[in-house]
């Protein structure tokens, strides 16, 4: 079973929050040569000063930006760059990377190791240097956020799973890549606010209706929202954050049901265990190291 962690060394330090994984034994992985190896990834929201400025990398890397703006430097071509924005970069493409002050970035990133990802890449026509605009960023995103989860859980074939989704969106991202300058409506970028203060505030979200007080939105509009955008209902997206979360806490060392049911915000032990129960098909106690 992989090793996974939430930090590594070359991990920018210059972020608010974060969503990120490690494999720390992504040299062994990446001997697979039928596989895609993934070596980390996850979602940053960047500090105002924010900057990456490399001129090379040991690994192939793509990002997304979800939110936000900021300017990206792929070799001598500079780009501004804002949500639905993706760009390629491998170890031979020198990159400067900066969130723009006023609007700092909300950016996914991924790094890849090994022969597979060569392979695909040159496959899709997605070459290193590339600068495009995503036509369905969501559905993107929500493979991109798949992809966390399931490493980040660290289960025996959570690795695998991952890189299959991951596939899954390089495949997606090769469809639907479309001229950078192409303009998104403003309601999509109310549906990504939404999903961006879902993912940034969930531990403390006891429901859809209070997370839509909070964006100034009725329930029923942010609901819409979701259907003509996404994947998933915001009671769905809500639910399956707090449960991923509940699955790491609980596998921490001294974990107990009951904390993490009043850290997570549920009424009463009981009832953060039958919605636990309802969603990972086994009770949190199982998950509790004896």
């Amino acid at each position: 079973m992989a090793i996974i962690q939430q930090s590594a060394t070359y991990f920018s330090q210059q972020v608010i929050r974060t969503r990120r994984f490690f494999v720390a034994d992504w040299a062994v992985q990446s001997r697979s040569d039928h596989r895609l190896c993934l070596v980390g990834g996850g979602c940053e929201w960047c500090a105002p000063d924010f900057t990456i400025d490399r001129d090379d990398f040991p690994f192939v890397a793509i990002e997304m930006i979800w939110r936000g703006r900021g300017t990206v430097r792929l070799g001598r071509e500079s780009h501004e760059v804002g949500p639905g924005h993706a760009y390629i970069f491998d170890p031979k493409t020198p990159h400067l990377i900066q969130a723009d002050s006023s609007e700092p970035m909300v950016k996914f990133f991924f790094n890849f190791s090994g022969p597979r990802i060569t392979r695909l890449l040159d496959e899709l026509r997605l070459h290193a240097g590339s600068l495009f605009r995503l036509g369905d960023p969501v559905h993107i995103a929500s493979l991109f956020e798949e992809t966390i989860d399931h490493a980040l859980k660290a289960s025996r074939f959570g690795l695998h799973a991952a890189a299959t989704a991951m596939e899954h969106a390089l495949v997606l991202c090769a469809e639907q890549r479309l001229a950078p300058s192409t303009r998104h409506d403003p309601a999509h970028t109310t549906y990504l606010r939404c999903r961006d203060h879902l993912v940034r505030h969930y531990p403390g979200l006891t429901s859809v209706e209070q997370a839509a007080r909070e964006l100034g939105l009725s329930a029923a509009y942010m609901t819409r929202l979701f259907q003509r955008y996404g994947h998933e209902t915001p009671l769905q997206a809500l639910t399956r954050l707090r449960m991923n979360e509940a699955l790491l806490k609980l596998r921490e060392a001294d974990a107990q049901v009951k904390a993490v049911a009043h850290e997570l915000g549920y009424k009463s032990p009981a009832h953060f265990s039958r919605a636990f129960k309802a969603w990972h098909g086994r009770p949190p106690s199982e998950m509790v190291e004896k």
